[in-house]
């Protein structure tokens, strides 16, 4: 899926999901939570990169536990 705007992307989430906030660096990944109304976004938790394949593994844990429906990386 391409890139969408802020409110593209809201109205494409059901209802109860969430937004995940990424910010990349390269020796950890900084995670931020919005709220179910996308008003607020907190701080989640920091990952030490590792390998790909386990940081991906790690992030779909949690888009699984936390209904994350899309993705701001920044």
């Amino acid at each position: 899926m391409p890139p969408l705007g802020l409110n593209d992307l809201a109205a494409r989430l059901n209802r109860g999901e969430r937004l995940l906030g990424l910010d990349l660096g390269e020796k950890t990944i900084g995670l931020a939570i919005s709220d179910s109304a996308l008003r607020i976004a907190s701080p989640l938790e920091t990952l030490r990169r590792t390998k790909f394949t386990k940081d991906v593994e790690a992030l779909k844990q949690i888009f699984a536990e936390r209904q994350v429906g899309g993705l701001v990386i920044g």
